[in-house]
């Protein structure tokens, strides 16, 4: 089992004092620094602790995380049959309809035809061949929620986005918010050609029923640095990852060394505090830079010069 850094240790102090309710961290990568350590560690903590967490992907089905929990020692599988995990697959059938509604049953006398398909067959006559019926897009005893928008996302589509707030509603009743994990969401900019105001208040809406708001973005240069030839699709993702930056308590960014590969460092970790942690004090996010490792042993941060220590 490979090691963690905890919240605490990456975020120090500034870690218990931030807000508990509405609150938003912001993940930000580059290609070459991938953040699932630090979305494992966000979980591993919260589920630990036996705090309910509603974990929503674009971009990765629930196997790569189970897979991935495994190898840090989290159990994936075991909370969501617990209840205390709910993922929400916005990858796996993003793109496909929506589950058709159930047939009405037949009456006990009667039976259901099969379909009939006709297919030529070479050097003889047509034959008829008996086809399954489609399987519905979710099996009643499956734990993992889908979002399914359809082959051309419709603004009526995004309904199916409710299934995120309708969750986190249900698992609040209680009077304990859940926190919030979402990955992925410059897909539905990109892909499912949402527009990013619409992103953005969902962001705004989801924050208000949860405690901790977690997104992770990335946030390449390329992606960042726009001029007057940008095309939409650019604007949209810096847009999005600026607005959130802006509203943000605090962001966590991995990115390369600007020297180059070194064979025991992986990247550089830097802590900021956004624009929605300033106050009167000048805001609670300890800023700091860290290096990070990552090997089969886990995952080490380390202040510069202290050879990995």
């Amino acid at each position: 089992m490979s090691k963690l850094p905890t919240p605490s240790e990456i975020l120090g102090q500034s870690f218990h004092f931030l807000p508990q309710e509405s609150q938003l961290l912001l993940i930000t990568s580059v290609l070459g620094t991938s953040p699932s350590w630090l979305t494992y560690s966000l979980l591993h903590h919260s589920l630990t602790n036996g705090e309910n967490v509603v974990f929503v992907s674009f971009i990765n089905e629930f196997a790569y995380f189970r897979e991935g929990g495994k190898r840090h020692g989290l159990d994936l599988p075991s909370h969501l049959k617990k209840g205390t995990l709910t993922f929400i697959d916005g990858f796996s059938r993003l793109f496909l309809p929506s589950a058709p509604s159930q047939a009405p049953s037949l009456p006990p006398t009667a039976s259901a035809p099969p379909r009939v398909g006709v297919i030529p067959s070479r050097g003889g006559p047509i034959t008829p061949r008996q086809t399954q019926q489609p399987q519905s897009a979710a099996t009643s005893t499956d734990p993992i929620k889908y979002i399914s928008l359809g082959p051309s996302p419709s603004p009526s589509a995004l309904r199916q986005l409710d299934v995120i707030k309708s969750t986190l509603q249900k698992l609040g009743s209680t009077g304990v918010k859940p926190k919030l994990v979402i990955e992925g969401l410059e897909v539905l900019i990109a892909a499912a050609g949402v527009d990013v105001r619409v992103v953005e208040d969902l962001v705004y809406d989801l924050r208000e029923i949860s405690s901790t708001t977690t997104i992770l973005l990335p946030s390449d240069s390329v992606l960042l640095q726009t001029s007057p030839s940008s095309t939409p699709l650019e604007l949209s993702h810096a847009n999005l990852v600026i607005s959130l930056g802006h509203t943000a308590d605090a962001i966590l960014s991995l990115r390369l060394l600007d020297t180059g590969v070194a064979k025991d460092i992986s990247g550089v970790l830097k802590v900021t505090r956004g624009a929605g942690n300033l106050g009167e004090t000048g805001g609670i996010v300890e800023e700091k830079e860290m290096l990070f490792y990552e090997s089969d042993a886990g995952v080490r941060i380390f202040a510069r010069g202290s050879g990995g220590h």
